[in-house]
C-alpha cells in the first residue's frame, strides 16, 4: 500500500512503531525519508529525539550519524530530514521528488493545501506516505482522506492503548484510568481515539450527548401529518449559506435536513430550497417561514435585491421571517438548550453536524485564551445557521394536541430509542380534553 495511517488515542505507540520503522529501513538499506509535521517552528518540534532514542535502542549507534537537521546512515547513505509543511509551496517541495518514504507525524493538523502539495511530490517508484495522528475532527484532511474517502491504494488501522501490551506497566495507565473517571468524554477523545472536543468547542458537548442518547441516528424524518416545518439559514461572507430544515412536535424538534454550498446567489438557493422541499415531500402548505438572519435585508448575495426581497417574490412575505438581532452569547445558549430537545437525522445532516462539532471559540494565541466570539471558518456558517434556527424554535409556540391528532404518546418500540418528550410534556399533553382518547 502507498498510503498507510495509525490513528487512535494516547498509548498506543503509533509514533514509536514509525520511529522504529524509519530506522530499521534506513539501516537494512538506502533510504531517503522525511518526516514531516505541519508547522516545524524548530528542530525540538520534530521526532528527532525519537529517531535517536531508537537508534540507541537497537545498538545502532555507531551506525548512525545523528546531525543537528538531519540522520545519516554511515553505510548506505540513508538519510532522514525534518520538514515543516507550512515553509514549502509548488516551487521548493519539488526538492522531496527523490524520497522513499515521508512519515507525517501530528497529521491531524495537517491542512488540505499541504496534503495536496505533498501526494503527487513522493512519485519515486515504491514510495509510500506514512500518516500517524489521534482523531480531532471528521472534517480534518486526513480524516477526509483514510476513513471517508480512501483510494484503493490506502490502508488505515486503529491504534488506542489496549492494543498496547506494555501499557499497563508505565505511569500512564494510572493517568488514563483517572482520565476517565474523572471526564469520561475527554478521555475518550485523549486515550481512546474518539472525535475531540476541544476546550474552546461551542456544541460538540451536546452533540455527543445527543449521539449517546440515540437522538442523532437514520430514523428522525419530516412528519407530512405533522405541523408546518421552520427553515432557518445563515449567508455567510464570500456567497456561503447554510440551511437547517425543522420540525416542531410533541417534547422538542426534529431537524430532518440541512444543507449548505458556496458560489451560489439568492435566485439559485430561492429555487434550490424549492427543490429540496419538493424531494422531502413537502408540499407549500407544509412551509411555515424560511427564517433569514437579521441582516438579510441588506445582504445581496452580490444581487441588485436583498436577499428577503428575492425569497419574498418566491415564497411570499407570509412564509418569510426574520430572526432578532441578539448577542452571540444568546444565541449559543439558545442552542445548547434547543439541542437537548432535538432529534437529528445523521445522514441528511451529516455535513451539518460535522460543523456544529467543529464550531469552536476563537483563540488568541497572545493572551493564550479563549474569545468569547467563534472563530469564523467553515463550521461558523453551520453554527450560526443552527443556532438561529434553535432562537426561533425557543420563540414559536409548542404544537398542541389539536394540531397532532393521534400523537399524544411518540412511543417507539425500537431499541435503544428515547424520546425528547419529557414526563411533564406528556402530562401536559394528556390533559388536552381532544387528546385524552388518543393515546396509543
Amino acid at each position: 500500500m502507498r498510503y498507510k495511517g495509525a490513528y487512535g488515542g494516547r498509548g498506543g505507540a503509533k509514533s514509536h512503531f514509525f520511529a522504529e520503522e524509519v530506522i530499521l529501513r534506513c539501516y537494512e538499506r538506502n533510504t531517503r525519508v522525511a518526516c514531516i509535521r505541519e508547522v516545524q517552528k524548530s528542530i525540538k518540534d520534530s521526532v528527532r529525539t525519537l529517531l535517536s532514542d531508537k537508534i540507541n535502542k537497537f545498538g545502532l549507534q555507531s551506525h548512525f550519524e545523528v546531525l543537528e537537521t538531519e540522520i545519516r546512515c554511515k553505510a548506505n547513505g540513508s538519510v532522514i530530514i525534518f520538514v515543516g509543511m507550512q515553509s514549502y509551496n509548488a516551487q521548493n517541495i519539488k526538492s522531496l521528488e527523490g524520497y522513499d518514504i515521508a512519515w507525517v507525524e501530528e497529521a491531524q493538523t495537517l491542512s488540505q493545501y499541504s496534503l495536496d502539495l505533498l501526494r503527487p511530490t513522493l512519485r519515486k517508484q515504491g514510495s509510500e506516505l506514512w500518516f500517524s495522528w489521534n482523531p480531532r475532527y471528521k472534517t480534518d484532511p486526513v480524516d477526509m482522506f483514510f476513513r471517508r474517502n480512501p483510494p484503493p491504494n490506502a490502508i488505515s488501522v486503529p491504534v488506542n492503548w489496549n492494543d498496547n501490551p506494555w501499557f499497563k506497566e508505565t505511569e500512564l495507565y494510572v493517568d488514563m484510568v483517572n482520565d476517565y473517571a474523572n471526564d469520561p468524554e475527554k478521555a475518550e477523545h485523549v486515550w481512546g481515539g474518539g472525535y475531540g472536543v476541544t476546550q474552546g468547542a461551542i456544541l460538540a458537548k451536546w452533540v455527543n450527548k445527543a449521539r449517546r442518547e440515540g437522538r442523532i441516528s437514520d430514523k428522525p424524518a419530516f412528519d407530512p401529518k405533522g405541523v408546518p416545518i421552520e427553515i432557518s439559514s445563515d449567508i455567510g461572507f464570500r456567497d456561503t449559506a447554510t440551511w437547517w430544515f425543522w420540525q416542531r412536535k410533541l417534547g422538542g424538534f426534529t431537524v430532518f435536513k440541512a444543507i449548505g454550498d458556496s458560489g451560489l446567489d439568492a435566485e439559485d438557493w430561492r429555487d434550490r430550497i424549492r427543490d429540496e422541499m419538493a424531494l422531502l415531500g413537502i408540499k407549500p402548505a407544509m412551509l411555515g417561514k424560511i427564517w433569514l438572519p437579521h441582516d438579510a435585508r441588506v445582504k445581496t448575495f452580490q444581487s441588485k435585491h436583498s436577499s428577503l426581497q428575492i425569497f419574498i417574490e418566491k415564497f411570499g412575505i407570509d412564509h418569510m421571517g426574520i430572526v432578532p438581532q441578539s448577542k452571540k452569547e444568546a444565541q449559543i445558549n439558545a442552542a445548547r438548550t434547543v439541542l437537548d430537545k432535538c432529534e437529528i437525522n445523521d445522514q441528511a445532516c451529516l455535513t451539518g453536524l460535522d460543523g456544529l462539532e467543529a464550531w469552536e471559540f476563537d483563540y488568541n494565541e497572545e493572551t493564550q485564551a479563549f474569545s468569547r466570539e467563534p472563530l469564523h471558518n467553515w463550521a461558523s456558517h453551520w453554527g450560526d445557521g443552527f443556532a438561529y434556527g434553535c432562537q426561533v424554535m425557543q420563540e414559536l409556540p409548542k404544537p398542541t394536541a389539536k394540531e397532532l391528532p393521534g400523537r399524544i404518546l411518540a412511543v417507539k418500540a425500537e431499541p435503544g430509542y428515547k424520546s425528547s418528550m419529557t414526563m411533564e410534556d406528556a402530562w401536559l399533553e394528556l390533559s388536552e380534553p381532544s387528546g385524552a382518547n388518543r393515546i396509543r
